[in-house]
C-alpha cells in the first residue's frame, strides 16, 4: 500500500521474501524506485495516470529483485478513498502475483482469479475491521474504514499522525506506559480502552496490538486490531452508577478499592481515602422537601467532581447524603490540598440552608485518611477511621476536614 504520493506505507512479508528486500528498506520509500531498468515507463505511467484518476489498473511490471536482477509480476492496484468512501483518493493498495509463463493464458486466468478473490477479502476487511498500523513511534501508517468510521476520523486525517489522536482524557497514562513497555518487548498487550471521536465523544474497544517483524527480526511497527465494547460498556456503566448523582455506587467502591491501592502502591503514589457527608441534611429535607433535597445531593456529586477530575480519580455515593473519595498524588500533603479545594468548592455553591448555622448555607464536613505507599492497609479500617475522622469533624463544628489521627491536620472553612 502506498500513500497519494506513491510512498510505500505497507509491505506483505511474502512481497518482502520475493523482492529480497527487508521491510523497513521498502517502507517510506516511493514505490517507483523498485522498477527496474528494462521495465517500459510507459507502463508506469498507465498505472499512475489510472489510479490518480480513481480508477484501478492491471498490467505485468518489471519489479528489481535486490541482488537477484528482477521480478516479473502481474499487478492489480487500486485507489484507496477518504472516510466513507468520498470522491478523494488517498492512496493506493496492489496485488502482485509472480509470472514464470507470461505468455500462458493459464497462469493470468489463475491469477485474475485469485486477484478478486483477495480482493474482496481485503475490501471486507477494510469494511468491518477496525485495525491501524503504527510504525515505531506511534505514527498511524494504515488506518482500516471501520476505524475510521468508529472515530469520525478520514483516512487523509489518520495517516501521518501519531495515534494518540484518539486518545482519551479518561485513560490513566500508566495505561499506555505499560502498553508501550509490553510491545516493545515484542510482546502483544491486550486491553480495553477509551477512545475519544473527533466530534468529543468516546467509544470503547477491546485492543490486541502486535508487533510486526522485518526478515531479520527487527520490529518496524505495530498493529493493533479491535473490537467494540461501547454497548457493554454502557451497560456496565448502569451498574456501577448512583441512578440519582451519576457518582459510582457502592458496589463499585468494592470492587476497585483494593485494586486502586495496590496500584497506587506499585506506582509510589500516595492515596487519600476522604468520607464526605453533607451537613443538617435531614434539617434540610424537613424544610426545603426531598425533591430540593435530592438537588442538593446532585450538588455535592458536581463539587468534588470539579475538584477530582482526573483519571484515578473516584467520587462515589455510598448512601444516604454519604460519599467518598478515593485519589492520588505524589506528596502526601497534597492530599489534604486537593480535599481542601472541595470543601471550598461546595461552601462557594452559597445554596441557603437555615437549618445549618453558622453559615445558613449547604456545607459537607469531610474525614481523610492518607494511605502510605510503604504499608499495607485493611479495607475495612480505612472506611473506618475515615469514618471516624468524619465524626470529629461533625462534632468540632461541620464545614471541615480531620485528618486520621491528628487533629493537628485538620481544616475548617469560616
Amino acid at each position: 500500500s502506498t500513500n497519494v504520493h506513491g510512498d510505500v506505507i505497507y509491505a506483505s512479508d511474502a512481497f518482502c521474501a520475493k523482492s529480497g528486500f527487508k521491510n523497513g528498506e521498502i517502507l517510506q520509500k516511493n514505490f517507483s524506485h523498485l522498477k527496474h531498468p528494462d521495465c517500459t515507463q510507459s507502463s508506469y505511467d498507465a498505472l499512475w495516470e489510472s489510479l490518480s484518476q480513481g480508477k484501478s489498473w492491471k498490467g505485468e511490471l518489471q519489479l528489481t529483485q535486490k541482488n537477484k536482477g528482477y521480478l516479473k509480476v502481474f499487478a492489480r492496484f487500486y485507489p484507496a478513498f477518504d472516510n466513507n468512501r468520498h470522491s478523494e483518493v488517498i492512496g493506493f493498495s496492489g496485488v502482485m502475483h509472480v509470472i514464470t509463463k507470461p505468455s500462458s493464458l493459464d497462469v493470468l486466468s489463475t491469477s485474475f482469479a485469485q486477484d478478486r478473490q483477495l480482493s474482496e477479502y481485503m475490501s471486507m476487511i477494510d469494511d468491518y475491521v477496525i485495525t491501524s498500523s503504527t510504525d515505531l513511534s506511534g505514527t498511524i501508517t494504515f488506518a482500516s474504514s471501520a476505524f475510521c468510521e468508529i472515530s469520525g476520523y478520514s483516512k487523509k486525517e489518520l495517516l501521518g499522525q501519531n495515534h494518540n489522536i484518539v486518545r482519551h482524557v479518561d485513560m490513566p497514562a500508566t495505561l499506555y506506559e505499560d502498553l508501550w513497555q509490553t510491545i516493545q518487548k515484542g510482546e502483544e498487550w491486550k486491553g480495553e480502552v477509551k477512545n475519544r471521536k473527533k466530534d468529543g465523544t468516546h467509544y470503547w474497544v477491546d485492543v490486541n496490538i502486535k508487533p510486526n517483524y522485518d526478515e531479520a527480526g527487527e520490529i518496524f511497527g505495530y498493529t493493533a486490531v479491535r473490537h467494540d465494547i461501547t454497548d457493554k460498556k454502557r451497560i456496565e456503566e448502569l451498574t456501577i452508577r448512583d441512578e440519582l448523582t451519576g457518582a459510582y455506587n457502592r458496589r463499585y467502591y468494592n470492587q476497585i478499592l483494593n485494586d486502586e491501592i495496590n496500584r497506587a502502591r506499585r506506582n509510589r503514589l500516595w492515596v487519600g481515602f476522604l468520607m464526605v457527608d453533607a451537613d443538617n441534611f435531614k434539617k434540610y429535607n424537613d424544610s426545603y422537601g426531598h425533591h430540593a433535597g435530592d438537588d442538593v445531593l446532585k450538588s455535592v456529586t458536581k463539587a468534588l467532581k470539579s475538584t477530582f477530575r482526573r483519571s484515578g480519580d473516584y467520587v462515589f455515593r455510598l448512601g444516604g447524603e454519604e460519599f467518598a473519595v478515593l485519589y492520588q498524588t505524589e506528596k502526601r500533603e497534597q492530599l489534604m490540598l486537593v480535599a481542601e479545594r472541595s470543601l471550598q468548592a461546595m461552601f462557594d455553591m452559597e445554596i441557603a440552608h437555615t437549618g445549618n448555622p453558622p453559615h445558613n448555607r449547604v456545607t459537607v464536613s469531610m474525614g481523610l485518611m492518607t494511605l502510605d505507599p510503604e504499608l499495607c492497609y485493611v479495607n475495612e479500617e480505612i472506611y473506618k477511621y475515615a469514618d471516624e475522622a468524619l465524626y470529629r469533624a461533625k462534632q468540632n463544628g461541620r464545614n471541615r476536614i480531620e485528618l486520621v489521627g491528628s487533629s493537628d491536620d485538620s481544616v475548617e472553612l469560616f
